[in-house]
Order: structure tokens, then C-alpha cells, then sequence
């Protein structure tokens, strides 16, 4: 090779070498250190956190994960707010309601909190996740008959949307009923268990033994209400802007797509847990084994759609204060990472 080849060729080898390591630099830099990056997430009960801790889905997550116990949407939504979580667990109409009591509009670029994952098992009037039920005692027979009545709740989520739209379907406001207002969807179920409401409006495996018994019968489901009524989590308007946050999240969900697979292929393991967790009989334990089995839900026109409609309900039933876009409060850029392609079912 002569000399001028030579040079030519170091010269290349060069550029070749200080581009390779400028690529490198620039890769490495937009690759936030997850090793330094912790998700707070909450769960408003230790059942959900520990079956994810069994099935091993983020047990090898290159990043921290701190779960919290925090009962009740409203205590959710405090700690959002203030930014002492990343995930907040919730119902899927909690953003709804707390839009439209929002002092200033929420818009696409201007919303404090997103629900960035919703879950729910498939629809099946023997596993709702959200009922309006009755004591027999009060001899309620129609929507309408709970006029005058002590009606039990909880603030936030499907709780408080189901009893919303049940006032909304009964043509009746809540100066027409008794509103008791509990803190949690635990507190509720127990008010109404121990007869101190006539009415409850909230999840269905805490009353479960009032139902089986006769002591109480359903009213109304979500099926009844039009509501959607997923589980979710949901963030900060402060996380999405923390690229360290971001692909933590996207590993997470990603990593979390597989539990629901787990889920059904280990119905004993995850009895087992939910009996130990929750303290609870065989038949609740077969009972929340099922209403919580399904999977990620795609944020896309017609999941957006049905959130839309009941908000609308209760908009022009008068149970909520301002009418709401609810596409400003859903984030779908996690849809991929959580394999999330499974529809809202027919509720026929």
C-alpha cells in the first residue's frame, strides 16, 4: 500500500472510531439511568401488589418499585396531587368527577393528572365489579323506590359514579335521597352489611355474603349504568415530563402485560393469596379471583367514547357540575408496552 492509501485509510479509521464513540455517547445519554429512578405506586388494598410480587412479573425491573397501601380514591388522588406517588389506584370515572369540580378548565395541555393503564375482567352479570344492591329489609323493588332512603358511598371512582347514575336513573337528585358518605369503598360495604344504609353503590365482593344470603339483592350493575368501570392507575402531569419516569413506566407496563397470563394459569396460587391478604372465605376469594382476572384495555375512540357517554349522563342528569372532555385525561402512550389490544366487551 503506498503512503498516500496509508494515510487515507487512518484517517478513515479515525473518523469511523470518533463517530462510533460520538453514536455511542449520544445512545447512552438518551437512555435515562433507571438504576436511580424509583416508581411509588399505590393500590387501595395489599391483595393486587402481592399476587404481582408472586407471579415474578418486575421482580428483575431495573429500577425501584415501592408499593403503597392507600384505601379509597380520595386518598389516591391526595397523594398525586402532591406528588408523594407515581401511580395512583383508582376507578376509571374518578378523573371525570374531579374535572368537573375543577375550579380551572382541563385541557390536552393542561390536565394534572392522566390515567395512563386501565384493567378490568370480561364483562358477565355473574362478576361486576361495581352494583347498586338493597337491603330486603327496605323493600325496594325499582330505582325509583329509593327515594327518602339512607344511600351509602364512597367518594371518587365507579363507587361514586354508580351512585350518581343511579340517582340519575331513578330521576332523582341527592336532596331527594340520605347521602352517606364513607371513606372508603371498604367502610361503605361494612356500613351496609351491618344495616346502616338501605342502599349501597360500590363493588360487589364486599357485600357478597348480604347477597348470598337474601339479606340484599343487586339493583342495578354497571352493565345498568353504562359505565366502563376499569381499574387504573394514574400519573402526574409531572411524571410524563421525567424522562427517567417515562421509560420506568414503560418497562413496568411492559413487564406487567404478562401478570394476566399468570393470572388464569394460576387460579390456586392467586386464591391462596387473595384469602391470606384480604382474610377472606373460599367463596370471596373464587368470587375476586374472577372479577379481577382480564387485562390491559387499549385508550383508543371507543373506550374514550364510553367514558364520554356516561359523563354525559351524569352531566345532563345533573349529578355532576360541568360538562368534561374526558379525552384530555387519558395518556395512551403506554398502549404498546402493555399489549394493551383488549376491548371494552358488549355490555349485552
Amino acid at each position: 500500500m503506498s503512503l498516500i492509501k496509508s494515510l487515507f485509510a487512518g484517517v478513515a479509521l479515525a473518523v469511523a472510531a470518533v463517530t462510533l464513540t460520538l453514536s455511542g455517547t449520544a445512545s447512552a445519554q438518551s437512555q435515562p439511568d433507571l438504576k436511580q429512578t424509583k416508581l411509588v405506586i399505590a393500590y387501595q388494598d395489599p391483595a393486587f401488589p402481592a399476587l404481582i410480587r408472586k407471579s415474578g412479573v418486575v421482580s428483575s425491573a431495573p429500577y425501584q418499585i415501592e408499593w403503597v397501601l392507600l384505601t379509597g380514591p380520595a386518598a389516591n388522588l391526595s397523594a398525586l396531587y402532591a406528588n408523594r406517588i407515581d401511580l395512583g389506584h383508582m376507578g376509571d370515572t374518578s378523573l371525570t368527577i374531579e374535572q368537573s369540580n375543577a375550579r380551572t378548565q382541563w385541557t390536552k395541555d393542561a390536565t394534572p393528572l392522566r390515567i395512563v393503564a386501565g384493567w378490568r375482567n370480561a364483562h358477565s352479570k355473574d362478576y361486576p365489579p361495581v352494583v347498586t344492591a338493597v337491603r330486603a329489609s327496605a323493600q325496594i323493588s325499582s330505582v325509583a323506590q329509593i327515594k327518602g332512603h339512607k344511600v351509602g358511598y364512597n367518594y371518587g371512582g365507579y363507587n361514586h359514579s354508580q351512585y350518581l347514575a343511579t340517582l340519575v336513573k331513578a330521576g332523582l337528585t341527592e336532596k331527594d335521597v340520605e347521602p352517606i358518605k364513607f371513606a372508603d369503598g371498604a367502610t361503605s360495604a361494612a356500613g351496609f352489611n351491618a344495616d346502616e344504609v338501605d342502599v349501597y353503590a360500590g363493588a360487589l365482593g364486599p357485600i357478597l355474603p348480604t347477597i348470598r344470603s337474601g339479606a340484599g339483592h343487586i339493583l342495578l350493575t354497571d352493565h345498568n349504568t353504562q359505565i366502563p368501570a376499569l381499574n387504573v392507575w394514574a400519573t402526574t402531569s409531572a411524571d410524563l415530563k421525567d424522562p427517567a419516569k417515562v421509560a420506568a413506566l414503560q418497562d413496568f407496563f411492559s413487564r406487567m402485560s404478562g401478570y394476566w397470563a399468570w393470572h388464569d394459569a394460576h387460579r390456586a396460587d392467586v386464591i391462596g393469596v387473595l384469602k391470606d391478604t384480604l382474610k377472606v372465605s373460599d367463596e370471596r376469594a373464587a368470587f375476586e379471583y374472577e372479577v379481577r382476572s382480564g387485562g390491559f384495555v387499549k385508550f383508543d375512540a371507543g373506550l374514550i367514547g364510553e367514558e364520554q357517554t356516561i359523563a354525559d349522563i351524569l352531566y345532563d342528569g345533573h349529578a355532576i357540575r360541568k360538562k368534561v372532555n374526558v379525552a384530555v385525561e387519558y395518556d395512551p402512550q403506554f398502549n404498546a408496552a402493555q399489549k394493551a389490544v383488549w376491548p371494552v366487551a358488549s355490555k349485552k
